[in-house]
């Protein structure tokens, strides 16, 4: 791995306990926290507290590009806020970037963090149309660079897409979703109760859902 020849201490932060749980070698080079929303400040606060020496934000993350497909690799180059805030990202190095293509096909895009799930098509198309030069969307990334800059901590941004421009996220998955982004169990079976025809839906996103974390589980632990 490139970067701990150039670093002494790492941060990996992640919007969900469950990406951060694709995890599989810790060592003390290395320290992990999660996030998402605002809340993904305190966890970038427990790895300036660590005394890292470059944060990566790791995590899934949704197309509004036609480019991009469940599953694609995107390293963030800018980042957007819903007020038109701009920040950019580290430059990766040319032994970084030669690793990576070795290993992985990756794309470059720009991000904008929004502040509530954009499930459907229609929504993400109507944010590039006001953010023209997005391509991917998630809930964590700017609040996270915004943190760092406080510290003078660089941070690179890597995102596994798992929703694109070709399936919508059912929207009861919304109802079933705590704050932490962990499902409500009861609400789920509730609703499950009442319409037992969304189990499709349910098989249809967990596909998508092995899919990019697969893709995300060999990106962290290979990087």
């Amino acid at each position: 791995m490139e970067l701990k020849k150039k670093f002494k201490k790492i941060g990996f932060v992640f919007g969900l306990k469950r990406e951060m749980n694709l995890v599989l070698h810790k060592n003390n080079n290395v320290v992990c926290a999660y996030g998402y929303g605002k809340g993904s400040k305190n966890a970038t606060q427990e790895l300036v507290e660590f005394g890292v020496d470059i944060v990566i934000n790791f995590g899934f993350a949704g197309s509004v590009s036609k480019n991009l497909k469940n599953g694609d690799i995107v390293f963030i180059d800018k980042l957007f806020n819903e007020r038109k805030e701009k920040l950019s990202t580290l430059t990766l190095d040319k032994n970084l970037m030669r690793s990576l293509k070795n290993s992985f096909k990756f794309f470059r895009g720009n991000l904008l963090t929004v502040n509530r799930i954009v499930a459907n098509k229609e929504e993400k198309l109507n944010l590039v149309k006001k953010f023209k030069s997005i391509s991917v969307i998630d809930m964590e990334a700017f609040y996270i660079k915004k943190e760092l800059l406080k510290a003078r901590i660089p941070m690179i941004s890597i995102k596994v897409i798992f929703d694109d421009l070709s399936f919508n996220i059912p929207l009861f998955i919304q109802d079933c979703i705590n704050d932490n982004g962990e499902l409500k169990k009861g609400t789920f079976f509730r609703k499950l109760v009442l319409n037992p025809f969304i189990i499709f839906d349910l098989l249809k996103l967990n596909i998508k859902f092995i899919k990019s974390k697969k893709v995300l589980r060999d990106l962290i632990n290979n990087l």
